[in-house]
Protein backbone atom coordinates (compact mmCIF):
# COMPACT_ATOMS: atom_id res chain seq x y z
CA UNK A 1 0.00 0.00 0.00
CA UNK A 2 1.61 3.05 -1.26
CA UNK A 3 1.93 6.05 1.39
CA UNK A 4 -0.62 8.83 1.15
CA UNK A 5 1.14 12.23 0.02
CA UNK A 6 0.44 16.00 -0.37
CA UNK A 7 2.46 16.28 -2.90
CA UNK A 8 2.15 19.76 -5.06
CA UNK A 9 1.23 19.76 -8.85
CA UNK A 10 4.43 21.64 -10.57
CA UNK A 11 4.18 24.35 -12.62
CA UNK A 12 3.03 23.31 -16.54
CA UNK A 13 2.78 25.49 -19.51
CA UNK A 14 -0.30 27.38 -19.67
CA UNK A 15 -0.01 28.11 -23.54
CA UNK A 16 -2.19 25.59 -24.22
CA UNK A 17 -5.28 27.60 -22.06
CA UNK A 18 -3.69 30.68 -24.62
CA UNK A 19 -4.47 29.13 -27.55
CA UNK A 20 -7.91 27.27 -26.00
CA UNK A 21 -9.33 31.11 -25.53
CA UNK A 22 -7.57 32.11 -28.81
CA UNK A 23 -10.41 32.98 -30.50
CA UNK A 24 -9.18 31.17 -33.85
CA UNK A 25 -11.34 27.61 -34.28
CA UNK A 26 -8.47 25.91 -36.03
CA UNK A 27 -6.04 26.58 -33.60
CA UNK A 28 -8.36 26.09 -30.65
CA UNK A 29 -8.99 22.46 -31.83
CA UNK A 30 -5.59 21.98 -32.02
CA UNK A 31 -4.50 22.72 -28.75
CA UNK A 32 -7.59 21.04 -27.50
CA UNK A 33 -5.49 17.65 -29.47
CA UNK A 34 -2.35 18.70 -27.69
CA UNK A 35 -4.55 18.50 -24.55
CA UNK A 36 -5.88 15.24 -25.16
CA UNK A 37 -2.10 13.88 -25.92
CA UNK A 38 -0.95 14.52 -22.60
CA UNK A 39 -3.81 14.35 -20.27
CA UNK A 40 -6.81 12.60 -21.61
CA UNK A 41 -5.74 9.22 -19.95
CA UNK A 42 -4.94 10.77 -16.11
CA UNK A 43 -8.47 12.45 -16.78
CA UNK A 44 -10.19 9.47 -17.78
CA UNK A 45 -8.15 7.58 -14.46
CA UNK A 46 -8.87 10.31 -12.92
CA UNK A 47 -13.12 10.06 -13.40
CA UNK A 48 -12.68 6.31 -13.16
CA UNK A 49 -11.08 6.39 -9.72
CA UNK A 50 -14.47 8.59 -8.78
CA UNK A 51 -16.51 5.62 -9.45
CA UNK A 52 -17.93 6.10 -12.69
CA UNK A 53 -18.15 3.34 -15.27
CA UNK A 54 -16.21 3.56 -18.17
CA UNK A 55 -19.14 4.51 -20.35
CA UNK A 56 -20.07 7.18 -17.91
CA UNK A 57 -15.96 8.13 -17.50
CA UNK A 58 -15.95 8.90 -21.33
CA UNK A 59 -19.12 10.87 -21.61
CA UNK A 60 -18.08 12.79 -18.43
CA UNK A 61 -14.56 13.36 -19.98
CA UNK A 62 -15.74 13.86 -23.75
CA UNK A 63 -18.06 16.77 -21.95
CA UNK A 64 -15.66 18.17 -19.93
CA UNK A 65 -12.84 18.63 -22.68
CA UNK A 66 -16.06 20.06 -25.08
CA UNK A 67 -16.35 22.75 -22.34
CA UNK A 68 -12.81 23.60 -21.82
CA UNK A 69 -12.94 23.81 -26.26
CA UNK A 70 -16.00 26.10 -25.87
CA UNK A 71 -13.62 28.21 -23.24
CA UNK A 72 -16.58 27.61 -20.49
CA UNK A 73 -15.52 28.13 -17.02
CA UNK A 74 -11.32 29.26 -18.01
CA UNK A 75 -11.93 32.72 -16.98
CA UNK A 76 -10.56 30.95 -13.37
CA UNK A 77 -7.82 29.63 -15.17
CA UNK A 78 -4.59 31.89 -15.17
CA UNK A 79 -0.88 30.80 -14.50
CA UNK A 80 -0.41 33.73 -12.12
CA UNK A 81 -2.81 31.84 -9.66
CA UNK A 82 -1.84 28.25 -10.18
CA UNK A 83 -0.53 25.49 -12.09
CA UNK A 84 -2.32 24.23 -15.30
CA UNK A 85 -2.52 20.23 -13.81
CA UNK A 86 -3.74 21.83 -10.81
CA UNK A 87 -6.22 23.41 -12.53
CA UNK A 88 -7.50 20.40 -14.49
CA UNK A 89 -7.83 18.45 -11.43
CA UNK A 90 -9.51 20.84 -9.22
CA UNK A 91 -11.84 21.54 -12.18
CA UNK A 92 -12.63 18.15 -13.47
CA UNK A 93 -13.44 17.54 -9.70
CA UNK A 94 -16.41 20.26 -10.29
CA UNK A 95 -17.04 19.17 -13.44
CA UNK A 96 -17.68 16.03 -12.04
CA UNK A 97 -19.83 17.19 -8.81
CA UNK A 98 -22.81 18.77 -11.19
CA UNK A 99 -22.37 16.53 -14.52
CA UNK A 100 -25.01 14.12 -13.36
CA UNK A 101 -27.43 17.45 -13.72
CA UNK A 102 -26.40 17.69 -17.32
CA UNK A 103 -26.94 13.84 -18.33
CA UNK A 104 -29.17 14.77 -20.69
CA UNK A 105 -26.30 16.89 -22.64
CA UNK A 106 -23.47 14.18 -22.83
CA UNK A 107 -24.89 12.28 -26.16
CA UNK A 108 -24.92 15.43 -28.20
CA UNK A 109 -21.63 16.78 -27.13
CA UNK A 110 -19.50 13.24 -27.22
CA UNK A 111 -19.53 13.49 -30.80
CA UNK A 112 -17.47 16.68 -31.21
CA UNK A 113 -14.29 15.20 -29.97
CA UNK A 114 -11.70 13.12 -32.14
CA UNK A 115 -11.01 9.67 -30.96
CA UNK A 116 -7.31 8.87 -29.99
CA UNK A 117 -5.08 5.77 -31.16
CA UNK A 118 -4.05 3.09 -29.74
CA UNK A 119 -5.31 0.70 -26.90
CA UNK A 120 -8.23 1.66 -25.62
CA UNK A 121 -8.56 3.62 -22.46
CA UNK A 122 -11.02 0.45 -20.83
CA UNK A 123 -8.44 -1.87 -21.51
CA UNK A 124 -5.43 0.18 -20.22
CA UNK A 125 -7.24 0.75 -16.70
CA UNK A 126 -8.33 -2.86 -16.51
CA UNK A 127 -4.50 -4.05 -16.11
CA UNK A 128 -3.42 -1.25 -14.04
CA UNK A 129 -2.29 -1.63 -10.17
CA UNK A 130 -4.03 0.90 -8.49
CA UNK A 131 -3.03 0.88 -4.66
CA UNK A 132 -6.39 0.67 -2.57
CA UNK A 133 -5.40 4.04 -0.89
CA UNK A 134 -4.55 6.68 -3.82
CA UNK A 135 -6.62 9.36 -4.61
CA UNK A 136 -8.44 10.68 -7.97
CA UNK A 137 -5.56 13.29 -7.99
CA UNK A 138 -2.43 11.08 -7.31
CA UNK A 139 -3.36 8.89 -10.09
CA UNK A 140 -3.83 11.53 -12.40
CA UNK A 141 -0.61 12.99 -11.53
CA UNK A 142 1.44 9.65 -11.91
CA UNK A 143 -0.21 8.89 -15.21
CA UNK A 144 0.61 12.33 -16.38
CA UNK A 145 4.46 11.98 -15.52
CA UNK A 146 4.32 8.17 -17.26
CA UNK A 147 2.47 10.48 -20.30
CA UNK A 148 5.76 12.73 -19.96
CA UNK A 149 8.36 9.82 -20.06
CA UNK A 150 6.68 8.24 -23.16
CA UNK A 151 6.98 11.49 -24.44
CA UNK A 152 10.99 11.81 -23.59
CA UNK A 153 11.80 7.93 -24.90
CA UNK A 154 10.08 8.49 -28.52
CA UNK A 155 11.94 12.00 -28.65
CA UNK A 156 14.93 10.37 -27.73
CA UNK A 157 14.08 7.27 -30.25
CA UNK A 158 13.44 10.05 -33.27
CA UNK A 159 17.17 11.45 -32.47
CA UNK A 160 19.06 8.05 -31.88
CA UNK A 161 17.49 6.88 -35.68
CA UNK A 162 18.68 10.24 -37.05
CA UNK A 163 21.75 9.76 -36.03
CA UNK A 164 22.06 6.36 -37.36
CA UNK A 165 21.66 4.90 -33.74
CA UNK A 166 18.19 2.93 -34.37
CA UNK A 167 20.09 -0.25 -33.08
CA UNK A 168 21.67 1.77 -30.08
CA UNK A 169 18.52 3.06 -28.82
CA UNK A 170 16.78 -0.40 -29.61
CA UNK A 171 19.45 -2.70 -27.38
CA UNK A 172 19.55 -0.08 -24.33
CA UNK A 173 16.13 0.85 -23.95
CA UNK A 174 15.30 -1.87 -21.36
CA UNK A 175 18.28 -0.56 -19.60
CA UNK A 176 16.77 2.76 -19.43
CA UNK A 177 13.74 1.53 -17.75
CA UNK A 178 14.99 -0.47 -15.66
CA UNK A 179 17.19 2.62 -14.15
CA UNK A 180 20.09 3.03 -16.83
CA UNK A 181 22.26 0.39 -14.53
CA UNK A 182 23.71 -2.45 -16.99
CA UNK A 183 22.81 -4.56 -13.59
CA UNK A 184 20.08 -7.11 -14.18
CA UNK A 185 21.12 -7.25 -18.07
CA UNK A 186 23.23 -9.81 -20.00
CA UNK A 187 25.58 -7.15 -20.92
CA UNK A 188 27.56 -9.71 -23.14
CA UNK A 189 24.69 -9.97 -25.49
CA UNK A 190 23.86 -6.98 -25.75
CA UNK A 191 26.94 -5.67 -26.79
CA UNK A 192 27.27 -8.68 -29.45
CA UNK A 193 23.97 -7.62 -30.79
CA UNK A 194 25.59 -4.32 -31.68
CA UNK A 195 28.93 -5.55 -32.92
CA UNK A 196 30.88 -4.05 -30.33
CA UNK A 197 32.70 -5.26 -26.69
CA UNK A 198 31.43 -4.66 -23.58
CA UNK A 199 33.83 -1.79 -22.28
CA UNK A 200 32.74 0.09 -25.45
CA UNK A 201 28.81 -1.12 -24.46
CA UNK A 202 29.68 0.88 -21.48
CA UNK A 203 30.78 3.92 -23.04
CA UNK A 204 28.25 3.77 -25.13
CA UNK A 205 25.56 3.70 -22.12
CA UNK A 206 27.14 6.58 -20.32
CA UNK A 207 26.98 8.56 -23.69
CA UNK A 208 23.15 7.59 -24.30
CA UNK A 209 22.05 8.57 -20.55
CA UNK A 210 23.35 11.90 -21.11
CA UNK A 211 21.73 12.18 -24.38
CA UNK A 212 18.50 10.54 -22.23
CA UNK A 213 19.26 13.55 -19.69
CA UNK A 214 19.23 16.15 -22.50
CA UNK A 215 16.14 15.11 -23.93
CA UNK A 216 14.28 14.88 -20.42
CA UNK A 217 15.52 18.37 -19.81
CA UNK A 218 14.06 19.31 -23.19
CA UNK A 219 10.69 17.54 -22.68
CA UNK A 220 10.42 18.65 -18.94
CA UNK A 221 11.50 22.30 -20.06
CA UNK A 222 8.38 22.70 -22.13
CA UNK A 223 5.89 22.24 -19.48
CA UNK A 224 7.33 24.54 -16.85
CA UNK A 225 6.53 28.58 -17.17
CA UNK A 226 10.28 29.41 -16.03
CA UNK A 227 13.41 27.35 -16.86
CA UNK A 228 14.92 27.42 -13.56
CA UNK A 229 12.41 24.70 -12.40
CA UNK A 230 13.16 22.34 -14.87
CA UNK A 231 15.42 20.24 -12.44
CA UNK A 232 12.36 20.73 -9.59
CA UNK A 233 10.36 19.33 -11.59
CA UNK A 234 12.42 15.93 -12.73
CA UNK A 235 13.03 16.05 -8.85
CA UNK A 236 9.16 16.10 -8.17
CA UNK A 237 9.22 13.09 -11.35
CA UNK A 238 11.19 11.04 -9.31
CA UNK A 239 9.05 11.15 -6.32
CA UNK A 240 6.03 10.35 -8.35
CA UNK A 241 7.24 6.87 -9.37
CA UNK A 242 8.86 6.16 -6.37
CA UNK A 243 6.15 6.18 -4.23
CA UNK A 244 3.53 4.71 -6.74
CA UNK A 245 2.48 1.27 -6.93
CA UNK A 246 5.39 -1.03 -8.24
CA UNK A 247 7.66 1.76 -8.10
CA UNK A 248 8.84 2.26 -11.45
CA UNK A 249 12.35 2.80 -12.40
CA UNK A 250 11.46 4.63 -15.86
CA UNK A 251 12.83 8.11 -15.00
CA UNK A 252 15.53 7.34 -12.31
CA UNK A 253 17.93 6.76 -15.61
CA UNK A 254 18.24 10.82 -15.77
CA UNK A 255 19.58 11.59 -12.72
CA UNK A 256 22.85 9.05 -13.29
CA UNK A 257 24.56 12.10 -15.15
CA UNK A 258 23.62 14.78 -12.79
Amino acid sequence: MSEKRNVPFPTTQWTLMARLRSGDAGEARRALEDILAQYRYPLYAFIRRRGLSHHDAEDALQDFLVRLLNAESLLAADAKRGRLRGFLSVALGHFLSNWKRDEARRGRLAQELPGMPGESEEARYARERFSTDETPEQIFERKWGHALMARVMEQLKKKCEKRGKGALFAALRPVLISGGSLRGHDAEAIAASLGINEGALRVALLRHLRDYRKVLEEEVAQTVEDPKDVVDEIAHLMAIFSAGPGKSDAARGAVLCE
